[in-house]
């Protein structure tokens, strides 16, 4: 560490950043990839102190991308239809797990292309 202020290295390392945006936006790329957990709190920590900002940037970004957004909904409620319609017909086949005239448990690593 260059300074031994640490708000005189803020400052060199903000510097940084603004001269050399590829390399700053690689470093954050891999950091984010290295601390998931913490990147996710830490957008988390920014949303909350910012909801004003956030939502303003959130209901901007609908209003330019209508389009995919409706395309994305209709996929979603498509999705969500094909799962109910799923649940439904695997319900009507459901064969008790437990109880007499159960099949015997077996271990996932049990199973082998030979079984019914």
């Amino acid at each position: 560490m260059p300074y031994t202020d640490p708000e005189k290295q803020r400052g060199a390392d903000r510097r940084w950043r603004e001269a050399n945006p590829e390399k700053a936006r690689e470093a954050n790329r891999r950091w984010r990839e290295a601390n998931p957990e913490k990147g996710r709190e830490q957008s988390r920590r920014w949303r909350e102190a910012n909801l004003e900002k956030a939502r303003a940037r959130e209901a901007a970004y609908r209003a330019a991308n209508r389009e995919a957004r409706r395309a994305y909904m209709a996929d979603y409620r498509a999705s969500l239809k094909d799962a109910t319609r799923l649940h439904a017909r695997e319900a009507t086949f459901a064969r008790t797990l437990e109880g007499p005239g159960a099949p015997p448990h077996r271990a996932h690593d049990e199973w082998t292309l030979e079984d019914p």
